[in-house]
């Protein structure tokens, strides 16, 4: 399951049979089915501090360049450009790259002060875009969305829920919930390059757990781990994306074919 932070083998439908020589022998192989109800998520901390020119954001001890809410045009470090207008009581900020559209964002209050939403249409390069809609409760401060926020709830709309897993020999056809289509990886931690400096590797630690690691430019990015019940009935997959945006969900899948 992919948390942008995003938070990216690959976090939708598989056929299985569509591999040569895939049996169903391997209590892992088929398709599983997220069940919703066992979805937890406990997200990063992070701090806002919003002014009338726009506002900072710190996450992990590290705090961004200010973002000019002035609806005009700003050139990031890296070549981004972006524009910032506040609305209401938060801000949209739509963020391009080499002129195409990458991200835009929407922050909104509720009417109460305590719960920050923020909506995210994403556009990646190679690929359809897709919605990711976090939402944070206060910790402290304010007015407004200046304070202190921790995310208690992520949702994406390529999500399908469908886990997709076929074991041959020494290597696995992987597909998570978010993803295209499957990954063939080694079983042995060997690194599968996605794009760009995005790699994913597998490795089977044990009859009962695999772990599917993302790295980015050599770093950790996120590490899933997925516990196979001793009846091959369900499995629990753990995600757990490290600082500077640490966050951990799990959830149960049951065997669906």
């Amino acid at each position: 399951m992919k948390v942008f932070h995003g938070s990216l083998c690959a976090l939708m439908c598989f056929a299985i049979g569509t591999l040569p020589g895939m049996g169903q022998s391997n209590p892992w192989n088929g398709s599983w089915k997220i069940d919703t109800s066992s979805i937890k998520y406990a997200g990063p901390t992070f701090t806002v501090a919003m002014d009338g020119e726009g506002y900072t954001l710190t996450r992990g001890g590290k705090t961004d360049p200010k973002r000019i809410c002035d609806g005009k045009p700003h050139t990031d470090s890296d070549g981004t450009t972006s524009i910032c207008t506040k609305s209401g009581s938060g801000y949209q900020v739509e963020t391009k790259k080499s002129g195409e559209p990458d991200v835009k964002v929407a922050v909104s209050l509720s009417k109460d002060g305590n719960t920050l939403t923020r909506k995210a249409l994403v556009s990646p390069p190679d690929g359809a875009p897709f919605t990711i809609t976090t939402v944070s409760k206060r910790l402290s401060g304010g007015p407004g969305v200046s304070g202190t926020w921790k995310e208690v709830h992520f949702e994406e709309s390529a999500e399908t829920g469908l886990l997709t897993i076929a074991i041959s020999g020494d290597s696995v056809a992987f597909k998570e919930t978010d993803a295209a289509k499957p990954i063939t990886c080694k079983l042995d931690g060997t690194e599968v390059k996605l794009g760009g400096t995005s790699t994913m590797s597998v490795k089977q630690e044990g009859p009962h757990t695999l772990k599917v690691t993302y790295r980015s430019e050599g770093k950790i990015r996120r590490e899933n781990t997925f516990q196979l019940s001793p009846d091959g009935k369900t499995i629990k997959e753990t995600d757990v994306t490290p600082e500077p945006s640490p966050s951990t969900t799990s959830m149960l899948f049951h065997k669906s074919s």
